[in-house]
């Protein structure tokens, strides 16, 4: 007569259909190992690799017995995976995570300037907030991810699923956890925008298809840069400390007037002045000049490391007030002539892997979009591409 057992309502497919009791274990029950199938926990959504101590365990009660006994049990059970079910063992994580990981730490630290002193311990305060922020570490993790799609020719679909996949995921578990800015969270909170603003300016220019849609992602990824000014804005001297214990604040200018100005936006001062803009609206075109023409200083300078004069493009979003991104929403002329102005520096960073040839399909559709009318304000920004310098001229 067959001993009776206690049914296991939620066994695997296999211990079901041999009518055996399923230990229940994650993510392959004990029978299936020993036994060599494939368990169908293994089809559910964890990622988590067998742990070697459950494989190795397994082997051994699969070894022919000893002829000395121990006095102990005849075989070895392998552990319960026992602890919290929400992620925070690592569940959501997988080999080709750690593959970005260490992508991160190498191949995209070079193109942050890894080789430069204040570089350096930002890069490593990263690493340690991701480890303590899920939410960071998806976001460094999917920008890593976008970076690979660009280098990886034989794997760039993987790398761009999965970078879109940990972005999604990220901003998830940041509007989840719904917090206020503190001293606690502020550096976590910094980077994640940072990485996802860098993320989206690497999107919007990824598809350059046509002036409208590219448009209208990039004033959503303005709308972003907003975001991560008012948190810098909220704590930059905590997060400053934090990303820089050991660098005096002043060893990089930072204000215009340490920059040897230029007049690169002369002619944008001149239309405004003598546009037909309401107060408010000439405020903001005013407002996104001033911060161009210090970035164009800023880049200019021998002081500032080249790798900080090809990164520098982030800082004008960042600047720019949320009444110049709905002027350049509504598509004003004015608004579209300075971002044309903006696209020189993407141009002069063509080469920087989020920026590709975003400038030049900027200056060429805005030129083609306005019309003959506002080729004496675009001709600039042609003059950088040695384009003709009336609309009709431009391919």
């Amino acid at each position: 007569m067959r001993r009776a057992h206690r049914k296991s309502k939620y066994g695997c497919k296999n211990c079901k259909q041999r009518h055996i009791k399923c230990d229940e274990a994650r993510p392959s029950c004990n029978n299936c190992l020993v036994t060599d199938r494939t368990c169908s926990f293994l089809e559910l959504s964890t990622t988590l690799p067998v742990p070697l101590s459950r494989l190795s365990s397994a082997q051994q009660s699969r070894t022919p017995p000893s002829t000395s006994h121990s006095p102990t049990s005849s075989r070895l059970t392998p552990p319960r995976l026992d602890g919290p079910q929400d992620g925070s063992l690592g569940e959501n994580y997988s080999l080709i995570h750690l593959e970005l990981l260490h992508h991160f730490q190498s191949g995209l630290a070079e193109t942050l300037g890894s080789n430069l002193p204040e570089v350096v311990p930002m890069l490593h305060h990263c690493i340690q907030e991701a480890f303590r922020m899920p939410y960071l570490m998806d976001e460094l993790l999917a920008l890593s991810a976008a970076h690979k799609s660009t280098i990886a020719e034989d794997r760039k679909s993987l790398f761009q699923t999965e970078a879109t996949r940990l972005q999604t995921r990220a901003l998830a578990q940041f509007n989840a956890a719904n917090t206020e800015i503190s001293d606690e969270n502020c550096l976590a909170m910094f980077l994640f925008s940072a990485f996802l603003g860098h993320h989206v300016l690497f999107d919007t220019f990824s598809c350059l298809d046509n002036l409208s849609s590219v448009l209208d992602r990039f004033v959503q990824c303005l709308s972003l840069h907003r975001g991560i000014c008012a948190i810098a804005s909220h704590s930059w001297s905590n997060i400053e400390s934090q990303i820089y214990p050991n660098i005096p604040t002043d060893s990089t200018p930072t204000e215009s007037s340490q920059f040897h100005q230029s007049d690169e936006c002369a002619g944008l001062v001149e239309l405004i002045h003598s546009g037909e803009l309401s107060s408010s609206a000439s405020q903001a075109c005013r407002g996104a000049i001033d911060a161009l023409q210090h970035i164009f200083d800023k880049q200019r300078s021998r002081e500032l490391p080249a790798a900080r004069r090809i990164t520098v493009i982030q800082e004008w979003p960042v600047r720019i007030s949320t009444s110049y991104i709905e002027l350049l929403d509504q598509r004003r002329p004015e608004a579209l002539v300075i971002l044309a102005h903006y696209a020189v520096l993407l141009h002069r960073a063509r080469d920087y892997w989020a920026v590709g040839d975003a400038g030049s399909f900027l200056i060429r559709s805005i030129a083609r979009h306005l019309g003959a009318y506002w080729d004496k304000w675009l001709q600039w920004p042609k003059l950088a591409l040695d384009l003709p310098l009336t609309a009709e001229g431009i391919e």
